[in-house]
């Protein structure tokens, strides 16, 4: 990042040097210069005026802007930085108007959604607000037409009478609430072009049923947090979610909260990253599973997610899918190429049941082994037989090993059950020479069914 001290060296060097030497910049045209100061916080532009003669008010004319306060001394400096810049383009269209705020500490809570308004006016394409007030966001978001992108944090958003973003592509909401249950599913239903929407939620957001139908969207993320830090008595709303999105492309659920996620028109999506528990905690799941409506939800949700082609899935996940494949026949993960699981236990038992119900497996990468011998009583273990894995090829485990009985269980078991696996990554936790090793040594004496398979120590 360009900071005060480089423009000073640069500064010396323009008072040194023949301006031929130095100055070239200078012959760069305005729509480079402007593309590559648009992808930077408006301080740093400033600071560029001292990179060529030419620039030292051509900042001025960047149709955008990104702002903090804690840029500025003096606050009404910030106020008037934003107004003049505001000023400027009232002729124009903005390309950009990204602004971090707190309405509380400065008591100023109109100001945010006037610059808002004007920006939407001026016909800006990327909208960017954080405010950590919670002030109630200018409905004018919802007519901008001219929006390409909109992200909003810690705003509270209004239902809309009336919604027209037909250029809108991006929506990111971080810890909004919504002061109508039905705001976010109505405002969604109006973006008839959206490909991407991300959500982190909130406990108390207003929204127990989120509904995201949409026949154009290509990426969904949803973060709902977990139990950790959820206080049952403050917020006992029983949240749903419900997507139809045929063109998906994307899905990345971490949501230890939601009880039901239903996924209609299963889309064709080639990647997914999986954390959900449908609001169940370890203790609870076994006492819960036998519940007919809960069983076909978790079944159907497996089967909406079994076209993916590259899914990532926690320990997590995974308990809940170990344990209602007592209930229920899982679907078969047919397209399934690379699966990388985050171990947050030494549970790897639960691995096997759905490695079985993904035949085409390739690539198999298992990250962040944590061992907590506390949870060897949370869940009941299938005492079944495990069948051959006769596709996968590579297996990565990233985690250095400690040589505990368990996890080297996890290495014997891939190595004496998968037939055409042609290499085994790892890297070891006890020695600095692998020769030296006891546990490289364990690792050579494993029978191998691959003949061909190769262990490598990183």
């Amino acid at each position: 990042m360009f900071t005060f001290m480089d423009a000073a060296r640069v500064k010396l060097a323009l008072s040194t040097n023949p301006p031929s030497e130095v100055d070239q910049l200078s012959s760069l045209p305005d729509c480079l210069i402007f593309q590559v100061f648009l992808n930077l916080p408006t301080k740093d532009v400033v600071k560029t005026s001292v990179l060529s003669t030419r620039w030292t008010t051509l900042w001025k004319d960047v149709p955008g802007l990104d702002l903090d306060p804690k840029d500025f001394n003096i606050h009404e400096t910030f106020v008037s930085f934003v107004d003049n810049f505001l000023e400027r383009n009232r002729n124009s269209s903005i390309h950009r108007f990204k602004l971090t705020y707190d309405s509380s500490y400065f008591e100023e809570p109109g100001l945010v959604n006037r610059w808002v308004e004007t920006a939407a006016r001026l016909k800006v394409e990327h909208l960017d607000v954080s405010d950590y007030w919670d002030p109630i966001m200018n409905p004018t978001v919802y007519t901008c037409s001219s929006l390409v992108s909109l992200r909003l944090a810690r705003m509270s958003l209004p239902n809309p009478e009336l919604v027209s973003l037909p250029s809108l592509k991006a929506l990111v909401l971080i810890l909004v609430v919504f002061t109508n249950k039905w705001a976010l599913e109505n405002l969604i239903s109006k973006c008839p072009v959206l490909e991407n929407f991300s959500i982190e939620r909130r406990y108390g957001d207003g929204i127990p049923i989120l509904r995201v139908h949409s026949k154009s969207l290509l990426t969904f993320v949803h973060d709902a947090g977990n139990h950790e830090d959820y206080d049952e008595e403050e917020y006992d709303e029983d949240r749903n979610v419900e997507i139809d999105a045929p063109m998906l492309k994307y899905l990345m659920i971490s949501d230890g909260l939601t009880s039901s996620f239903i996924i209609k028109s299963p889309p064709s999506a080639v990647e997914a990253d999986i954390d959900i528990v449908f609001n169940l905690t370890s203790e609870r799941i076994l006492g819960v599973a036998y519940e007919v409506q809960k069983i076909e939800m978790v079944r159907d949700f497996l089967f909406g997610i079994s076209k993916v082609k590259d899914m990532s899935i926690s320990s997590s996940a995974l308990q809940v899918i170990y344990d209602y494949a007592r209930y229920i026949q899982l679907p078969v993960f047919r397209n399934v190429y690379t699966l990388c699981v985050r171990f947050d236990s030494y549970m790897w038992e639960m691995l096997p049941v759905f490695l079985e119900v993904c035949p085409n497996l390739k690539n198999l990468v298992v990250v962040r082994i944590i061992y907590q011998t506390h949870e060897l009583d949370s869940i009941l273990f299938l005492n079944l037989p495990w069948n051959l894995l006769s596709s996968p090829e590579h297996v990565d485990i990233e985690r250095p090993l400690k040589g505990e009985a368990l996890e080297m269980s996890l290495v014997g078991y891939l190595l004496e059950n998968s037939p055409n696996l042609k290499k085994l990554s790892l890297s070891l936790d006890d020695a600095p020479k692998k020769g030296e090793s006891g546990i490289y040594i364990e690792l050579l004496n494993f029978p191998r069914l691959s003949r061909s398979c190769q262990i490598i120590v990183r």
